[in-house]
Parts: C-alpha cells; structure tokens; sequence
C-alpha cells in the first residue's frame, strides 16, 4: 500500500515538473502568396539593403529544439533602400523553410535584404523577397538608387539582447523555483504520511 502510494505520488511529481521544463513546439507550414511589387516592399518592410553575409551564428540544437529557432546573420552593409542602417547590421530568420525561414545565407556572399519588425531586430524569411544580389537585377532596377549606411554604429541590438537573455534567466530561476517548490512539498507529504502509518 505504501510503495502503490509512493508511486502515484512520485508519477505525479514528474509529470508535474515536466509540464514546468517541456515548452511546446509550435509547427509551421509555409507557403508564399505572389510576391510583393516594389513599391508594397517600400511601404511594408522596416529596412531593404544590400550586404555581404559577414557571419551565421545558429542556434544549438539541443534537446530541445523547433524549426523556428532564429539564426543570426551579421551583414556588412552596403546601399540602403529604406532603414536606417550602420556599417553592420544584424537580421534573424528562422532555422527552416518549414517555419518560413530564409535557408540561402552564405557567408561572404551578398544579398538583397526584405527586413521587417523592430529596426533593433531586423527579421526576414523565405516570403520577403530576399535573395542573392546575383538573382535580384529586376528588383535593383525596380529600387533605383539607394544611399549609403551611417557611419556611426546604430544602437539597440545590443540592448536587445541583453534583455533577451535576462528574460531568458528569469524565466529558468522560476522554473527552478517551483520545482524547489513542488520538491519540498512531496517531502512534506511523505513525511505526514509516514506520521500518520507510525
């Protein structure tokens, strides 16, 4: 009777600390409608720039992990479209085409970029219109003339991060927490149950 209860007690506990730690995965499928003129790029899109892919930091796939997990393309800047833009910018995609994400960045090769979102985390995906300089003489055409990325180092995607993983910390030092929680209120329940068989 004791080891039957201890069972159902211990079982309830784990599914319990796993509903904490497991967060589920969303799954996408992506399709693209007919791409946008140039003309809706420049109204909807935060920045369109042309630039060399300068680095790829993806994610690690631990565990743990979705087609939608963001990598980070670090891009030397070259004209600007639309945006206000340093010499270097960052823009995230997801991991996979799957969840729409743009699979083509190389590094040292050079883009056109459809960014949208917030101008301190840029975002781009395989519906934008971004693709390689090499394929994109229409859409140059279409563009014209552009101007040259500031000088001076835009901030913001700093700040952005650190926030990011703060966010990120508080949100394991509550799950420890409840785990701590739930541990000492097992034992407490082990020990009355004990009391009560003695």
């Amino acid at each position: 009777m004791w080891k039957s209860r201890t069972m159902i007690l211990l079982s309830f506990l784990f599914m319990l600390i796993a509903l904490f730690i497991v967060e589920p995965v969303t799954v996408h499928a992506c399709s693209c409608a007919e791409p946008p003129s140039i003309e809706d790029q420049m109204n909807r899109k935060t920045a369109i720039f042309t630039g060399k892919v300068l680095s790829l930091t993806k994610p690690d796939k631990g565990k743990f992990w979705s087609s939608a997990d963001p990598v980070k393309a670090q891009f030397e800047v070259k004209t600007v479209w639309k945006g206000k833009l340093g010499s270097q910018t960052a823009v995230y995609t997801a991991l996979s085409s799957a969840s729409c994400g743009y699979e083509g960045f190389e590094v040292n090769k050079e883009y056109i970029v459809f960014a949208y979102g917030d101008p301190d985390r840029l975002e781009t995906g395989l519906c934008e219109g971004t693709k390689t300089l090499a394929s994109a003489k229409e859409d140059l055409k279409a563009l014209g003339a552009g101007y040259e990325p500031s000088k001076e180092p835009i901030s913001g995607e700093a700040s952005y991060e650190m926030s990011t993983s703060k966010e990120e910390t508080d949100n394991r030092l509550i799950i420890i927490g409840l785990c701590a929680v739930i541990l000492i209120a097992f034992l407490l329940l082990v020990l009355a149950l004990r009391r009560r068989r003695s």
